[in-house]
């Protein structure tokens, strides 16, 4: 049979090998708080490339509109003397398939000279009532299109305006390239 100094010395042995309830409880909670940590930072990594990705979505959308709107700004020319998109399918307008010629026998660039003068039938009207006032590109970006309140017989702008229906709006200002023919 042990002596009581053995079951001591025994005792003793197992309390020091073993955690303490206490230290097992420190540790529970450093646990708990280490994951609710992990679990937040990836909560907020997915957050993040969702935004990202809804960004790029938006982007891209508005990219693919703008190229649709450079190649529709470059193929509207005014002959004779009214305006409007020439076939896409075409190669780009020369100088002289953009306005008539300034000793057209029909009178048709005195015509282009009445639109130059940017009238309210300026030479951007055309191009910004083919483009729309306003219209669905997707179904979470509507573009608008508008003469520019700046206008004046040398610019001939308008404005294309994106409203994505969260994040900010994309504007640019153009103007027609059969302007640089006005006289």
């Amino acid at each position: 049979m042990p002596s009581i100094r053995q079951l001591k010395a025994k005792k003793h042995q197992a309390s020091e090998a073993g955690f303490s309830l206490a230290e097992a409880i420190v540790s529970a909670g450093l646990l708990t708080m280490s994951g609710v940590a992990l679990i937040s930072v990836f909560t907020s990594s997915v957050e993040s490339v969702k935004s990202i990705s809804s960004r790029d979505e938006v982007s891209a959308a508005i990219n693919a509109d703008l190229a649709k709107i450079q190649r529709l700004n470059d193929y509207y020319t005014c002959l004779p003397g009214s305006c409007s998109i020439t076939s896409l399918n075409q190669s780009p307008p020369d100088k002289y398939e953009y306005a008539p010629r300034p000793d057209d026998p029909d009178q048709a660039f005195e015509k282009f000279k009445l639109l130059c003068k940017n009238t309210s039938t300026n030479l951007s009207q055309g191009l910004v009532d083919e483009l729309g006032a306003s219209i669905a590109i997707t179904p979470n970006i509507t573009r608008t299109a508008k003469l520019h309140p700046n206008n004046d017989s040398s610019s001939h702008l308008y404005i294309v305006e994106w409203s994505p229906t969260e994040g900010a709006k994309t504007q640019i200002i153009l103007s027609p390239t059969v302007s640089q023919w006005c006289p």
